[in-house]
């Protein structure tokens, strides 16, 4: 800011006013005025002293930063008296007013780097070192432009980060030596369960030990499991058949089994069947019934016998204490499937019960045919527990 000062001289009649510009910039070649102030001068006598009227001016550097002096030239303008008769007021040759202005450069600047960051991370281990993580941190300078190729990160991008969370801490450092730090989380955790690398399919077949059925061995299943990647081990397994059970003839039970990792991240569920059943190879019905065309044929009303050779237990001990359990079902060949036989246990007009019969060394059954029964084949057939031991066919005639 400059102030300009002006000394009014000699008579005025009446008020008088002129305007000087306040603001002066420099464009690179002239000093050009702008905002004018208008300065008023009462009436004077033309013995009194001068009138003192200042203006502050603002002198701005427009322009790129150079040296050397230059001047502007302060001139009032628009002169305006108000009465126009008797003496009035008149600009002279010294009413300009000259500044100097002398340049200096700009002292350069030097503001700091900023780093550009990612926000924390989390990412899923993929070993049991913990996992590979890429990450991008970039840096730009007002000064120096785009530093990324000089920014400095610890653990730096690509690393292996182990299990847990790691503190990246990063910084860059401009041309002028200022540095702007900053870091972000990483953690590496494992949520993946582990899973059955080997593992039944299908349904176990058991043949039962005795009449009580069988025990299942689960560790003779061969069955394994493993955390992905062996990040968190060792893995286990736990199914739900508890061990030492006995499992009965004909059943089918269903043993739920799920795998976990060290940390305790559990698979879903994988299932698997276990049919408990005996050993029929080589049953079949024994004379006077065929197992094989042309079967036997049977006068309506006549009694058949039913023999055959005990099934044997899982260590090839003949099952001769099945008579109790024993069913013997008949259906004719003509009845549609979903027509019932007959249970001709529970027939017992004429039939014998099943009984075991230690010289012959087979089960015996009975069977007293009805006159009411429809001539023809049937299917007969001999089972326990829902196990067929025997089937076969024969005819009856009247």
């Amino acid at each position: 800011t400059v102030v300009i000062t002006f000394s009014i001289t000699g008579a005025q009649v009446g008020t008088a006013t002129f305007d000087v510009y306040s603001n002066w910039e420099y464009n690179g070649t002239n000093w050009v005025g702008s905002v004018p102030v208008t300065v008023s001068v009462p009436s004077r006598s033309g013995g009194a002293p001068a009138t003192i009227r200042t203006v502050p001016i603002l002198v701005v550097n427009g322009s790129a930063a150079s040296s050397g002096t230059s001047t502007l030239t302060v001139t009032p303008f628009n002169l305006v008296n108000s009465n126009t008769t008797g003496a009035k007021l008149a600009f002279t040759s010294a009413s300009s007013a000259t500044v100097y202005v002398a340049f200096e450069g700009c002292p350069v600047l030097n503001t700091a780097p900023t780093l550009v960051l990612p926000g924390d991370m989390t990412i899923e281990a993929t070993s049991s070192a913990g996992a590979s993580v890429n990450y991008v941190v970039t840096a730009n300078d007002l000064e120096d432009g785009d530093l990324t190729a000089s920014v400095v990160c610890l653990p730096a991008s690509g690393s292996t980060f182990p299990l847990g969370t790691t503190t990246v801490n990063c910084s860059v450092t401009d041309n002028g030596g200022l540095q702007a730090t900053g870091s972000f989380d990483v953690t590496v955790e494992d949520t993946t369960p582990a899973y059955f690398t080997s593992f039944p399919s299908g349904t176990i077949n058991l043949v039962a030990a005795d009449i009580n059925g069988a025990v299942l061995d689960i560790d003779a299943l061969g069955i394994t499991v493993e955390d992905v990647g062996n990040v968190s081990e060792p893995s286990t397994f736990e199914c739900s058949y508890v061990a030492g059970t006995m499992l009965a003839i004909g059943s089918t039970t269903t043993v739920d089994c799920t795998a976990t990792d060290a940390v305790g991240n559990e698979s879903a569920i994988s299932s698997f069947d276990v049919f408990v059943g005996l050993n029929v190879s080589g049953s079949g019905f024994l004379p006077p019934l065929r197992m094989a065309a042309p079967f036997s044929a049977h006068k309506r009303g006549s009694t058949i016998p039913h023999k055959f050779l005990p099934p044997t237990y899982a260590d090839g001990t003949p099952a001769i204490d099945l008579a109790a359990g024993l069913r013997l079902a008949i259906r004719h060949v003509d009845w549609t499937p979903d027509e019932d036989a007959i249970q001709v246990n529970d027939f017992s007009a004429g039939s014998t019960e099943w009984r075991y019969d230690p010289e012959s060394g087979h089960y015996i059954f009975n069977l007293k045919t009805q006159t009411g029964w429809s001539l023809g084949s049937w299917i007969t057939t001999a089972s326990f527990a829902g196990i067929t031991l025997a089937e076969t066919q024969f005819e009856l005639r009247r």
